[in-house]
């Protein structure tokens, strides 16, 4: 038996607000390793690491493709303990302190996940289901970003508009030209 239309137009037009959410939070995500990653490649770029990873390489090269996915995943699995630990310490009250740990411990991870993934990469990618695994991945950062296009759209004419205001009110010197004009019309009244 099939629901009836009206049923099923109800409930996608109750389920979209939630579905957005969804992939607001997925380009969140995206979002913030798009930026993050860059900076973790150029740190990892400044340390002597060539040498390390040139090793590295060598002993993935020799390895079967299932034992490197565990390899590839020893960065977060190390980093459990020491995650751990600083939420301990946040939950003692020393908040900042906790923070700062927690997030050393999570910056580390991601710098040698960064690091294993690119060496990892051809292995990992001998694995069908990890193969899957990452065409899904991309297919669904294209999925969110296509339900939230619009949203984002309509934010970049609302910000142009804005600034349009803006430049308005402030005229076209912009806000520095505007406080000169405000203070030679408040010199003008206090010479007076």
């Amino acid at each position: 038996m099939s629901r009836p239309p009206h049923l099923y137009a109800m409930t996608r037009h109750l389920l979209k607000p939630l579905w957005i959410f969804i992939a607001l939070l997925f380009l969140l995500e995206a979002w913030l390793w798009d930026h993050i990653q860059p900076l973790i490649a150029w740190l990892v770029a400044r340390l002597p690491w060539q040498e390390v990873k040139a090793a590295l390489s060598r002993g993935v090269a020799q390895l079967p493709p299932v034992i490197v996915i565990f390899l590839f995943a020893l960065p977060e699995v190390l980093g459990i303990p020491a995650q751990l630990f600083s939420l301990w310490i946040v939950a003692k009250g020393a908040v900042v302190l906790g923070t700062i740990l927690f997030l050393l411990a999570k910056g580390l991870g991601l710098m040698a996940t960064l690091v294993l993934f690119e060496v990892c990469h051809e292995k990992l990618m001998e694995l069908s289901w990890f193969r899957y695994a990452y065409r899904l991945v991309n297919d669904a950062r294209a999925w969110a970003k296509l339900q939230v296009q619009p949203m984002l759209d309509e934010i970049a004419k609302m910000r142009a508009r804005l600034l349009l205001r803006v430049k308005n009110v402030l005229g076209e010197g912009g806000f520095f030209e505007m406080l000169r004009r405000v203070r030679a019309a408040v010199k003008k009244r206090v010479v007076r």
